[in-house]
């Protein structure tokens, strides 16, 4: 019970893993040729941002497709379902910074880019293959994380290329065969 007149104060703990949602190649806005699959959606939800800023929105459209298959991959190799939220929060603090303008600007893009540029997008990531890195970005994001359990938090077995192509379908970057 409070005494009469006395407030409760409240403190708000934040807890956060080392790793989590963290970015390993702050490389700007880039064309999505001049990326590397070394790179995480966390790198790409940087630069897609850094895209925007420079009204770059075609640009950042490409880069926001390349971050989603990216994400599912990676969705499916990460064992703790908890982490996979990673991505969701990615989206939400890149999308939260931006002006109502940039916002529009960024969907119009966005909705022009799934007419146009989604078969150039199915290529190139067809053809650059799965990513490479180890998705500590979400993993770390994950309660898996806190609790420290033992391996590497991925699926095993794991068929890297097949995950690739489920990817790109599932996410209707690219059709399913």
């Amino acid at each position: 019970m409070f005494a009469s007149g006395a407030q409760a104060q409240g403190t708000i703990t934040h807890y956060q893993n080392e790793g989590n949602l963290e970015v390993t190649h702050d490389v700007g806005c880039v064309a999505r040729e001049e990326t590397k699959t070394s790179y995480t959606p966390a790198d790409l939800y940087r630069s897609i941002h850094a895209c925007i800023e420079q009204e770059r929105y075609t640009t950042a459209a490409d880069l926001y497709v390349m971050a989603f298959a990216r994400g599912y991959f990676d969705m499916l190799r990460v064992k703790d379902k908890s982490a996979h939220q990673a991505i969701s929060v990615l989206r939400l603090v890149t999308f939260q910074k931006l002006s109502k303008e940039q916002s529009e600007a960024f969907g119009k893009a966005l909705e022009a880019y799934s007419k146009d540029g989604i078969s150039g997008a199915c290529s190139f990531l067809q053809a650059s293959g799965a990513p490479d890195y180890y998705p500590k970005y979400m993993v770390a994001h994950g309660m898996g994380g806190f609790k420290k359990e033992g391996g590497n938090g991925l699926v095993t077995p794991f068929d890297t290329n097949d995950a690739w192509q489920v990817s790109l379908a599932k996410t209707g970057i690219c059709s399913a065969k």
